[in-house]
């Protein structure tokens, strides 16, 4: 038995974009105590996964915040190694650059519920 139920159950007037929750991740930068958190889904009827994520970063100096490229992965791992990247690189970006960390970094992401 498939652990993803097929499309065809999806297409009912209506009905659009029906994703599964695969997994939910959550974790904090050192020196900021808020929790980011990050939720996969796998498209139903499909093999590529999504990402959403609670905030978005945006250290000093930084014209606008973080966003991953893409909106679609391969694989679990790709998805959260994208968004750990553009995280752990701005912020030793910052904190190189003489910056303390601060909970005004993180942007929270008004479509995350």
């Amino acid at each position: 038995m498939s652990d993803d139920v097929g499309r065809d159950i999806f297409r009912r007037p209506g009905i659009d974009w029906a994703r599964r929750l695969v997994d939910e991740y959550a974790f904090s930068l050192e020196g900021i105590p808020e929790m980011i958190r990050v939720r996969l889904y796998r498209v139903v009827g499909e093999q590529w996964i999504e990402m959403e994520q609670s905030h978005y970063l945006q250290t000093p100096g930084m014209a606008s915040p973080v966003v991953s490229e893409t909106g679609r992965y391969s694989s679990r791992e790709e998805a959260l190694d994208d968004v750990l990247h553009g995280f752990t690189k701005g912020y030793q970006g910052a904190v190189k650059a003489g910056h303390r960390p601060d909970v005004n970094w993180l942007l929270p992401n008004r479509d995350f519920v």
